[in-house]
């Protein structure tokens, strides 16, 4: 049997279809526990090794249990339009294989009956309709590892096409296949492991790739070698599908492209800037899919949601977002806007620069260099007859003032701060310059948010390091910390070795009611609006980590790194 590692979800169904099925007893279950753990195999690899079942058996019982065809895929080609239909870290990581497209059906093959719940998923990504068949585990490893390698084929190099592009009147600029497929299969890889951002850089000595996902640079290392020996040609190439100056090398270049892989559309907004060791390339990743969230999916807690949906569906006032750079603001934004955006609303955005698209939203590009700043733009909007107004960032006290009194005239402000917490936002626009009256009259609402990465669930264990002590030198009671019991990622294939996997938000809402406005105008401290705040059951960022360290969906590390300011 092929080494595979399969989910705790799928060896629980089949392990849960052979008891039911009278295959194997209590006993012989209570075996394979033991000795798996023992032998530091899988439960089915411990099972098919001690003769008490067989792939072809699990295969034979899948297709009985929920009236499946059973499939040879060993007899089965690969049809390259199955390259556009799944993407490979799907496949990959869900253990399943579609082998065949009939008109509007997509046959796939699976190993267990936890993938029925996948129907719907398959469905949408798809657009088809799945039609399920079983096939042994091995059998379903080897189909991908041929699919991957049909994924992975190089382009030789006597077969080298090439992209010429003019530089001036008597040159041309000439780019290889090879260096088309490299930004392709890099910006490919990036999408696929949910980067935000590529960074492509160059030294004396070598050149690397780093991908930042779930908040972090990683480096690549696979791409070194090509990088530092083609890498004005890889620069060359970026600039190219960005509609950059090619022969430009002495000045800082911003621009954007689309990128299409086999599954999905993603925006790239670049930037260029010309370094020591030749020019340093960052690729910001717009995936149109992030601005299509809901407010329900975000995380928030009921009470929290409640106050939000409040303060963004009254007619007017201002809600205010805040939390560092990369901390999830504009995804929140667009879920609001989204979840409001209805036929007969005005809704304008003020954005630099506009990441997603939103249908029936007049998103406009603030310009800076030209003199279009957020302050003009604002101006122009209440002339638009606007319902809703978003402000992508308030800078100056000129923006805050005019954004505070369109909130006191019928309408409905959002806009972002860059603060640590919500009660400070109240202090960064006093320091502004902005008066008492208007901040307490205008002002319904401040989020703080940062995002924090999750737990791999696949191989979470209790850490050993974390003493009552430490806990409650972040804030948990004696009596909390001594029961607590916090986890960490140990590290496994499922999240590449970094005991992490996905990102979650984390939410302090401040709703300003009628004993916070009244603080506001009697010009109270800081400390005050925050007893006032606490009083009425404001809930800060770091409580909410209390319940993420207990939950095992925070590690203690990642908690000290995203909350401790």
């Amino acid at each position: 049997m092929v080494k595979i590692k399969l989910d705790s979800k799928s060896e629980q169904s089949i392990l849960n279809m052979l008891l039911d099925n009278e295959a194997i007893n209590s006993s012989q279950l209570s075996k394979i526990n033991s000795t798996s753990s023992e032998v530091g195999k899988t439960k089915i690899e411990t099972a098919i090794e001690l003769n008490l079942t067989s792939e072809e058996k699990i295969s034979r019982l899948l297709a009985n249990s929920y009236s499946l065809e059973t499939v040879d895929l060993n007899q089965k080609k690969i049809d390259e339009k199955l390259k556009k239909i799944l993407d490979l870290r799907f496949i990959e990581e869900n253990h399943l294989v579609p082998f065949e497209i009939a008109g509007n059906i997509l046959k796939i093959a699976i190993p267990d009956g936890s993938k029925l719940s996948l129907m719907k998923n398959l469905k949408t990504m798809t657009k088809m309709e799945p039609e399920l068949y079983a096939a042994p585990i091995s059998d379903i490893y080897n189909f991908t590892e041929r699919f991957k390698k049909l994924e992975n084929k190089k382009i030789s190099p006597t077969n080298v096409k090439v992209e010429k592009i003019k530089k001036n009147d008597d040159e041309l600029i000439e780019v290889g296949s090879e260096v088309i497929v490299f930004g392709n299969k890099l910006i490919t890889e990036a999408i696929n492991l949910g980067a935000s951002d590529i960074h492509i850089e160059c030294f004396r000595d070598s050149a690397q790739v780093r991908f930042r996902v779930d908040g972090i640079l990683r480096i690549m290392n696979d791409y070194s070698k090509f990088l530092f020996e083609n890498y004005n040609a890889v620069v060359t190439r970026i600039k190219i599908i960005s509609k950059l100056d090619i022969a430009e090398r002495r000045i800082p270049q911003d621009g954007a492209s689309t990128f299409k892989s086999d599954t999905k559309e993603v925006d790239l907004r670049v930037s260029i800037l010309p370094t020591k060791n030749n020019e340093r390339i960052v690729m910001r990743i717009l995936n149109k899919e992030a601005g299509e969230k809901k407010l329900s999916e975000l995380g928030f807690e009921s009470k929290d949601l409640e106050k939000l949906t409040k303060a963004i569906t009254s007619p007017q006032g201002m809600v205010l977002v805040t939390g560092p750079t990369g901390s999830g603001k504009t995804t929140t934004l667009y879920s609001v806007l989204k979840h409001i955006n209805k036929p007969g609303m005005n809704i304008l955005t003020a954005e630099d620069p506009v990441e997603y698209e939103l249908e029936g939203v007049g998103q406009v590009q603030v310009k800076e260099a030209i003199g279009y700043t957020f302050e003009e733009a604002l101006r122009s909007f209440l002339r638009q007859d606007p319902e809703v107004i978003l402000v992508g960032e308030i800078r100056d006290k000129a923006t805050v003032d005019i954004a505070l009194k369109a909130s006191l005239t019928g309408h409905l402000v959002f806009s972002t701060l860059h603060t640590n917490d919500a009660p400070s936002s109240i202090t960064r626009l006093q320091n502004m310059g902005t008066p008492n009256y208007l901040i307490s009259a205008a002002l319904s609402l401040i989020m703080a948010q940062r995002l924090a990465r999750r737990n791999c669930s696949e191989c979470r264990e209790k850490d050993e390091n974390v003493t009552p002590k430490l806990l409650n030198s972040i804030g948990f009671l004696p009596e909390q910390s001594a029961r607590a019991t916090i986890y960490k990622g140990k590290g496994c294939d499922q999240c590449s070795n970094t005991g992490y996997k996905g990102r979650m938000g984390v939410y302090e809402i401040l709703e300003i009611d009628k004993e916070l406005k009244q603080g506001i105008l009697s010009d109270l401290s800081q400390a005050e609006l925050n007893g006032i705040a606490k009083k009425n059951g404001f809930k800060r960022m770091q409580e909410m980590g209390h319940d993420l360290l207990l939950s095992g969906d925070m590690s203690f590390s990642e908690f000290e790194r995203v909350l401790q300011s």
